[in-house]
């Protein structure tokens, strides 16, 4: 009898197990809603609260970055999420690891990053406005990142694709085609599918050359409502952990705090006009999802092991270190005490020509 009771809960474990993968494959309706629509709940959907789960996958190949090696892992790692969502400035997300909750808390004027692993909390000053920075787990939410690559995708084609269903709701799709997609471009597609009614993005797919996503991302488990506010707000006092202040939380926030005309950066690279507002010490040219950013670092910034990268000479003239994946390329190049980052979502040859551009017009000056 002891071994069926144990044949029963393998069955039973084994059903549960399934219950994911068998709602994901039934059949879906096609929502009756036109794209117009769609986009434009989409774009408001930032008003909408939720709790859920969402697993993020990261398919670039990149280099040891040394001390930006967390910052970058989103994108070369897969991770499972906690989030908590009451509006664009009150917010939870907990990174799921094992043994360890790696916590970012966005409160009204604040921020405020949590390590149990080291007993750390980075507390940093926050406005309605958040800097230029590397992207954080939050920012590869399907319900962020949707709403942002659409946000940036004015003048791109946007075409209706097939329904999902995700995370037990039924998914609108939408495609956004690059019209540089063919030549300059590193992103070929990017699939995005959101609850029709709110407009919240529920999975996101990024394509480039390959056969499979480079980042994707979507919920797991989701529920259209709004969390407790205790739970959004990190316990001040009550954990015992080492607090550090700072008013930026990476280098490229420290770098987008430099007050406006520090540096003086062209009205337009290689063809492509300023597309910022010029407030920040990182420059951001193009528009659409084909873009390049231009920033200077000050020696020692980055670390030893991004200075440690052999640099080529390149077809401009120069040289500089290349870091190249299927989504965004980077070169670094030293000039006048900085080291002046150029990385865009643009081929490598395409950013050898708008680096040459970039530096003719004297941005290493």
């Amino acid at each position: 009898m002891k071994h069926w009771r144990w044949l029963v809960v393998a069955v039973g474990v084994t059903m549960l197990c399934a219950v994911p993968v068998v709602s994901a494959q039934w059949p879906v309706d096609q929502p009756t809603i036109d794209v117009a629509t769609l986009e434009a709940r989409i774009a408001s959907s930032a008003a909408t609260p939720f709790e859920g789960l969402f697993r993020s996958r990261g398919g670039l190949r990149l280099p040891d970055l040394g001390r930006l090696a967390d910052e970058v892992a989103p994108f070369r790692q897969t991770h499972r999420v906690r989030i908590w969502y009451v509006g664009p400035e009150s917010w939870r997300t907990d990174d799921l690891l094992v043994g360890g909750e790696r916590g970012v808390y966005r409160e009204p004027g604040t921020i405020r990053l949590w390590d149990s692993g080291r007993r750390r909390v980075i507390e940093s000053p926050r406005d309605t406005t958040e800097p230029p920075r590397i992207p954080r787990l939050m920012d590869l939410a399907p319900s962020e990142l949707g709403r942002r690559l659409l946000h940036d995708a004015d003048g791109e084609t946007i075409t209706a694709i097939g329904a999902r269903r995700i995370a037990g709701h039924v998914a609108a799709g939408l495609r956004i085609t690059p019209a540089t997609a063919s030549t300059t471009s590193t992103i070929t597609s990017i699939d995005m599918w959101a609850e029709p009614t709110t407009g919240l993005v529920l999975g996101v797919e990024v394509r480039t050359t390959g056969t499979a996503p480079v980042l994707e991302s979507a919920f797991e488990d989701l529920t259209l409502r709004s969390p407790l506010l205790a739970v959004v707000r990190f316990p001040v006092g009550e954990v015992a952990a080492e607090l550090q202040q700072t008013n930026s939380v990476d280098p490229i926030e420290t770098l987008a705090s430099l007050p406006a005309g520090v540096i003086p950066f062209p009205d337009s690279v290689g063809g492509l006009a300023r597309s910022d507002d010029g407030a920040t010490g990182v420059a951001t040219y193009g528009d659409g999802l084909t873009r390049v950013w231009v920033a200077f670092v000050p020696p020692g910034v980055l670390g030893r092991r991004i200075a440690a990268l052999p640099r080529t000479q390149r077809p401009w003239g120069g040289e500089a270190a290349l870091i190249e994946t299927s989504l965004i390329n980077v070169m670094l190049v030293r000039g006048q005490g900085y080291e002046v980052i150029v990385a865009g979502t643009v081929t490598v040859a395409e950013l050898d020509r708008l680096a040459g551009s970039a530096l003719g017009a004297g941005v290493s000056g």
